[in-house]
């Protein structure tokens, strides 16, 4: 019986019913019959000369008996489901996914329970992840009721429903982050900064000293913490440099080869000419650090570990895990093991912050993921290839410089000169809404024999300086506050007042506002959580 398979088309019965013509079997004699899906009831082939004639068919089609069990199938169903498809077996060995058993969908649907409606179900196959959109039509057989699962491959949908919602929730996870590391560096800006005022009244010998170095060396790891979920964010604050990839690599060399141990091998080779990038040496030092680690605990019983460096040039974009590489020249950076690999199935999670394929208690799930965000924001890409059993490499892409960038007028970042304390002479308006913040700041300047005004908002620092007969020299003021932020106040401050200078803190990165401080002249950067010395010598390098 010949099987004529044309394209699949829609149309509408009689009865006004919406049907899927699937194909016309041409039985011979001009005779000829035209399967539809749903099929209306009973009109599906019956009896093994029936089932041959869908055996080419271009959808994959089940027989399901009342008790699920497999009894008749397609080649096409075979393709899709794979080797584990067979008579017999039941149909919830094929597929799961459901929310509940599929005998009882099975049920209420030959009992006529359910309107009919597709579902989608992901097949029990190992070799692949596949999913399938399923629709049951009842049928009745000899008087007996069954079951025509009809069956799509939807795993091309499914996979593109994935990256939708993945792409919603990292987008949400970084502004979660970026929220708490905020409102974590004021706390920890307070924390460490009155730790810095105890210090100050207390010596080595002192039996509290020892403490309070401790709640300060804490303090910093847990700022160092919050600095990983900024740079997962991408919301960081880089200082970004001209570096050579050969020069960073020798510097970092000493330290990679003490993580590494005696049992892992470290081995670098270099292109013979690297062309200079520009990026953050120790956020691109932080991430290395955070592939070698990886790379080494990958490889227990020991191995080797191979960083190779190359000028890469791209004559065409480059496609790949959903991104695309601009055209030009490229430094990349490849850190490959011999270890156990990732399975395919996790490959594309591993950087998610928090997932980790280690034991509990052995990672946080946050090196890659804070490697991700700081190789983004650097403006570079980062790929991985794994083979389970031989080993995992990754792929850093960084533009290449073409030219040395113009300088800047302003300073982007203060860089506090570290010396001893001394006294100065000034008028600082200190302008901070967290008040734990402000207490220790201006405490800390007054120390150093500063002159300091406070004000909790900047309506207030607007009000405190319509006394003409204040002589101000430094601004310092929190960046984002309720009412009218850092940079908008000082603007207006300015017109009255042109020859002050500026100081911005934020627990926010630089980016965030970096284009409303440029247009600020005589302005500088201090992120938080900063010290007792970060904030002195700041503003006495912006009086000096």
């Amino acid at each position: 019986m010949p099987i004529t398979a044309g394209a699949v088309s829609e149309i509408t019965t009689a009865e006004g019913n919406k049907q899927v013509l699937v194909a016309e079997v041409s039985a011979g004699a001009g005779r000829r019959a035209i399967y539809l899906l749903p099929p209306p009831e009973g009109a599906m082939p019956t009896g093994e000369q029936g089932w041959e004639a869908l055996q080419d068919l271009p959808v994959p089609l089940i027989k399901v008996g009342p008790d699920g069990t497999v009894q008749t199938f397609n080649r096409m169903a075979a393709k899709l489901i794979g080797v584990s498809l067979r008579q017999d077996i039941q149909l919830s060995h094929l597929m799961e996914g459901l929310g509940r058993s599929i005998s009882d969908w099975l049920d209420d649907t030959l009992a006529g329970r359910l309107v009919q409606k597709s579902e989608f179900l992901r097949l029990t196959r190992t070799d692949r992840e596949v999913f399938v959109q399923v629709t049951l039509n009842r049928i009745t057989e000899d008087g007996q009721p069954a079951l025509i699962a009809v069956l799509q491959d939807a795993t091309e949908l499914k996979s593109l429903e994935a990256q939708f919602v993945q792409s919603q929730k990292m987008q949400a996870i970084g502004q979660l982050a970026g929220g708490v590391a905020h409102d974590f560096n004021n706390l920890l800006t307070a924390i460490s900064g009155h730790c810095d005022l105890l210090l100050l009244r207390h010596d080595q010998g002192d039996p509290d000293y020892s403490d309070l170095v401790q709640i300060n060396q804490n303090a910093n790891r847990a700022a160092a913490l919050v600095g990983q979920l900024l740079a997962f964010s991408r919301k960081q604050t880089l200082r970004p440099e001209t570096l050579d990839m050969r020069d960073t690599l020798a510097d970092l060399t000493h330290l990679l080869n003490r993580l590494v141990g005696e049992k892992v091998t470290l081995t670098l080779s270099h292109d013979p000419v690297l062309a200079p990038i520009r990026a953050d040496k120790r956020q691109l030092e932080q991430v290395l650090m955070n592939l070698v680690v990886n790379a080494r605990d990958a490889m227990p019983a020991g191995g080797e570990i191979r960083i190779v460096t190359e000028v890469c040039e791209l004559d065409k974009p480059l496609e790949r895990d959903r991104v695309s590489v601009p055209a030009g020249q490229y430094v990349t950076v490849q850190v490959s093991d011999d270890g156990s690999g990732i399975a395919p199935d996790k490959l594309q999670k591993v950087f998610e912050p928090f997932f980790t394929t280690k034991r509990t208690g052995e990672g946080t799930g946050l090196g890659l993921s804070t490697a991700y965000g700081i190789v983004k924001q650097t403006g570079g890409f980062i790929f991985v290839d794994s083979v389970p059993g031989q080993g995992t490499s990754f792929t850093l892409y960084f533009p290449v410089l073409e030219a040395q960038p113009a300088p800047t007028p302003r300073a982007a970042v203060s860089q506090p000169e570290k010396g001893p304390a001394e006294r100065a002479d000034g008028v600082i308006l200190l302008v901070e809404d967290e008040a734990p913040v402000r207490a220790f700041a201006s405490r800390a300047l007054r120390l150093r024999g500063y002159t300091v005004l406070e004000a909790e908002s900047a309506e207030a620092a607007l009000k405190t300086l319509e006394d003409e007969s204040l002589d101000i020299d430094v601004f310092v003021t929190d960046v984002v506050m309720p009412g009218m932020d850092g940079p908008s106040w000082v603007r207006q401050a300015l017109k009255d007042r042109p020859g002050v200078r500026v100081v911005f803190v934020s627990g926010y990165a630089e980016d965030n506002f970096g284009e409303a401080q440029a247009r600020i002249p005589n302005s500088v950067f201090l992120p938080k959580p900063f010290s007792l010395t970060d904030l002195t010598d700041t503003v006495h390098n912006q009086l000096h």
